[in-house]
C-alpha cells in the first residue's frame, strides 16, 4: 500500500465530527501533566488553565462567566502546551470543540465566515491547537471570526509558538493588520509557558535512519496495514492536497515507511512536510525511514527563518518517531 496512491476527500459533515482531541492525547489529563519544577510557569499555567475551564455562571440569568474569555498558552515547541490545552477540553463542559488552527482555516473557507460563525458560536469553549497566521487573509478572516464568535459568549483557549502581539511577523506585512492583531491580543488572558522540549532531543544526536535493505526488511515483516513510498513521490503527492486532507491520506494505517529521506530545496514543500509529520504524530502512527540524517531534511536558513519553530518542533517530533 503507497499513500501517493491515497486521495482523500473531505466533507464538512466529516470535518466537522473530528473536532476532537488526536489518538496521541487521549490520556492528556491535569492530573497526567508534570510541570517541571526548574519552571514555575508551568505548573502556574497549569493551574490557571484548570480553574479557567472550570469557571461557571452564577446567579438565574447567567451573566458573564468569571476571569477571562480567551486563555492564550504561548511557549517553545515540547513544554506540554499541547497537553494542557486537551486537559482543558475534557474538562468542559459540552457542547466544545477542539480542532487545529489549520483545521479552522479550512472549515471555515467551507461554510463561509458568518455560517462558521453561527455554528461555532452555539458551542460554550472551543480549544484551538497551534494558531498562527500565516498570510493577511488568514489574519483578516480569524480576527473577524472571533470576533464575532467571543461577542457571543463563546471561550476559547489557545496555543501557539507566537505571542499574540506578534503573529505574522516575518511572514507577511503584519504593520497593515496591526490594529486587528492587536484587536484579536486583547481578548485573551497569555499564559507563558517556559521550559525545554521534553523530548530532551540534542540536534547533533539525532537518531540515524536505517539504511535502505534495513527499513525493506523492517517492511516485509511488519504485520500491520502499512504503507512504502519512496520520500520525493510522497512530496510530489502532498503537493496535490489540502494540508486538512494529510489527516484523512492516514485512516486505516499503522505504520508509515519512507524511502530516501533527503534535503527539501523547497520551503513550501518543507512546510508541507511539517504538517504531514504533524499529523503522524498525533494520530500515533509508526513511522520508520532510510535517507539522509535529520539535520539534514530542512536547510539551515529554514530552521532559523520565520517558520524556526515550527521546523524545530518537526525535527523533536521525528526525533521521537524514529527513535
Amino acid at each position: 500500500m503507497r499513500l501517493v496512491d491515497r486521495h482523500p476527500e473531505v466533507d464538512l459533515e466529516k470535518l466537522l465530527a473530528h473536532f476532537v482531541p488526536p489518538p496521541r492525547f487521549r490520556g492528556a489529563t491535569f492530573a497526567a501533566y508534570r510541570p517541571d519544577p526548574r519552571y514555575p510557569s508551568q505548573a502556574l499555567a497549569k493551574e490557571r488553565l484548570r480553574r479557567w475551564v472550570k469557571d461557571r455562571p452564577r446567579g438565574l440569568f447567567r451573566p458573564r462567566l468569571p476571569g477571562p474569555q480567551g486563555i492564550y498558552l504561548d511557549g517553545g515547541f515540547g513544554v506540554g502546551k499541547t497537553h494542557l490545552l486537551v486537559a482543558a477540553y475534557l474538562e468542559a463542559p459540552a457542547p466544545k470543540a477542539f480542532l487545529t488552527f489549520e483545521e479552522l482555516t479550512y472549515a471555515l473557507g467551507l461554510m463561509g465566515l458568518r455560517e462558521g460563525a453561527r455554528r461555532f458560536a452555539a458551542l460554550r469553549y472551543l480549544f484551538l491547537d497551534e494558531f498562527e497566521l500565516d498570510d493577511p487573509g488568514n489574519a483578516q478572516m480569524i480576527t473577524r471570526f472571533l470576533a464575532l464568535t467571543m461577542e457571543r459568549g463563546l471561550r476559547v483557549a489557545t496555543t501557539s509558538n507566537t505571542p499574540p502581539g506578534a503573529l505574522g511577523e516575518g511572514r507577511f506585512n503584519a504593520e497593515q493588520f496591526r490594529h486587528q492583531i492587536q484587536s484579536l491580543a486583547r481578548r485573551f488572558a497569555v499564559e507563558r509557558i517556559d521550559g525545554e522540549d521534553f523530548r530532551h532531543r540534542d540536534p547533533g544526536r539525532y537518531p540515524e535512519p536505517l539504511s535502505e535493505e534495513a527499513l525493506l526488511a523492517l517492511y516485509r515483516e511488519d504485520p500491520r496495514p502499512k504503507t512504502l513510498d519512496a520520500f520525493p513521490e510522497l512530496l510530489a503527492h502532498l503537493r496535490t492536497l489540502h494540508p486538512i486532507r494529510y489527516r484523512y491520506l492516514l485512516e486505516g494505517v499503522e505504520a508509515v515507511y519512507l524511502l530516501g529521506l533527503e534535503p527539501i530545496p523547497d520551503q513550501n514543500d518543507a512546510l508541507r512536510f511539517v504538517h504531514f509529520v504533524d499529523q503522524v504524530y498525533n494520530l500515533g502512527v509508526d513511522l520508520r525511514a532510510s535517507g539522509a540524517p535529520l539535520r539534514e531534511i530542512f536547510p539551515e536558513s529554514y530552521r532559523h527563518g520565520a517558520f524556526a519553530k515550527k521546523y524545530g518542533r518537526a525535527l523533536s517530533r521525528l526525533a521521537e518517531l524514529l527513535g
